[in-house]
């Protein structure tokens, strides 16, 4: 059935209440589980219909946005123009050149390489963006519309949708928080990343609806599942690279704006290593590198350990003794490696239920070989900003706009996570055929 907003009788605008998890998560190119998207929706919102009130809670008082670079592709920028921020972000751009981009070197040789495979973009026609996580979230902070209130230290564990009945024809969705706290909204959106308590919540609550019907177990849905993938990442002055190496391959892509993909294999049959390095603008400028070690045997199980901790200098050194100069070079710069295991979303049945609706990551955190995961929570967040902010959107009508959000963004953002994870499978020499 085509999705339409049909027109309604005049009714009352609404109070929307946003919880997101400000917390620093693994990032790479534009995969990046928290990037402050909320920020985006409050903004699309407030743009378009600023009399809606928004309430914005947080897990807590700040957000650690240092070390983390991420790109934008063209398909970003023109939501950048609609919503006014992409003069302010062409100020923190690293762009690609022209017949530029990623270069894919076989690095697994130790006294050599050889260059597997050399993309071109076209300056500001297809290419990428770098920009660093916290130059982009002061200007979205800067950005933020009045009707917004932020309430930070908020930890929400659970939400209640009040049944409807014959004299509340639209009841309050009630938040309840860990610290004893309550609150009520008109509409919910869960941008509450990975470990999402919205996506808990609404797939537990669907799961009541179905009153014994076993044809999907909905509660699959809750938990986000361990890829198979580690990934450690870590930052290096330009200065201290040419220090050690003036020739290295990286500053002279640096010089130039484009991408060093390094697909870098180990001998082992079970796992596979690849790392990736690319610039980011600061007032001192650094190179960002990422480095997946891939264990396919793995994937879908249940991951022991903190998702995230420190990594160790030596143990990546010596992931990498057998491979090209070049590779043990920015292995060995690297100082304090953070350390992640990558989880990600099942493919979700549905990401709206009633009032409710999830975004971003915590509707589809996928891998992040295609370069997709943020661009995507971007695209979520404009488009239910425009339908929760348009003309004909009131109270009652409130649960349709979120059904078209849900019919036009979720097949599209399972297709992205599709091929992004077989995309990885293929720079591993791990794809099927």
């Amino acid at each position: 059935m085509s999705a339409s907003l049909s027109s309604s009788e005049s009714g009352p605008k609404f109070r929307v209440a946003i919880w997101c998890v400000a917390t620093l998560m693994f990032g790479h190119v534009i995969q990046v589980p928290f990037q402050r998207r909320w920020h985006r929706f409050a903004i699309t919102i407030g743009k378009h219909d600023p009399s809606i009130p928004i309430d914005l809670y947080e897990a807590h008082d700040s957000v650690d946005s240092a070390g983390v670079g991420i790109s934008v592709w063209k398909r970003t920028y023109e939501i950048l123009i609609d919503l006014g921020l992409f003069d302010d972000f062409k100020q923190i751009f690293t762009h690609v050149p022209d017949s530029s981009g990623p270069c894919v070197r076989r690095s697994d040789i130790r006294e050599g390489r050889y260059i597997w495979r050399h993309n071109v973009y076209r300056v500001n026609k297809d290419g990428p963006s770098s920009m660093h996580r916290q130059h982009m979230v002061g200007i979205l902070e800067r950005h933020l519309p009045s009707s917004c209130t932020v309430h930070p230290k908020k930890r929400l564990v659970s939400y209640i949708e009040t049944r409807t009945t014959r004299c509340t024809l639209a009841p309050p969705v009630t938040l309840n928080f860990a610290d004893g706290t309550t609150a009520t909204t008109d509409v919910l959106i869960g941008a509450d990343e990975v470990r999402s308590a919205v996506r808990k919540a609404l797939f537990e609550a669907a799961s009541d609806d179905k009153n014994g019907d076993d044809e999907i177990d909905l509660e699959q849905y809750i938990d986000a599942t361990f890829t198979g993938i580690t990934v450690y990442r870590w930052l290096i002055p330009v200065e201290t690279l040419k220090k050690e190496n003036p020739e290295h391959p990286a500053l002279k892509d640096m010089m130039f704006g484009k991408y060093v993909s390094c697909h870098i294999y180990s001998d082992s049959p079970t796992s596979r290593l690849r790392s990736t390095v690319f610039p980011i603008r600061l007032p001192t400028a650094l190179i960002n590198v990422v480095v997946f070690v891939t264990d396919p045997s793995s994937a879908g199980t249940h991951y022991e350990g903190h998702w995230v901790s420190d990594g160790s200098h030596d143990e990546l050194v010596e992931c990498f003794r057998d491979f090209e100069p070049a590779a043990r070079t920015l292995v060995e710069l690297c100082d304090k490696p953070s350390k992640w295991a990558l989880h990600a979303v099942k493919p979700l049945p549905f990401c709206v239920r009633k009032k409710v609706a999830l975004i971003g990551d915590a509707c589809h955190a996928m891998t992040p070989h295609f370069g997709a995961g943020a661009g995507q929570a971007i695209d979520d967040a404009f488009v239910l900003g425009r339908l929760i902010a348009h003309l004909l959107t009131t109270l009652s009508p409130v649960p349709e706009a979120l059904r078209i959000y849900d019919e036009i963004r979720l097949p599209f953002a399972r297709s992205v996570a599709s091929l992004s994870l077989s995309t990885g499978w293929l720079y591993m020499f791990l794809e099927p055929g």
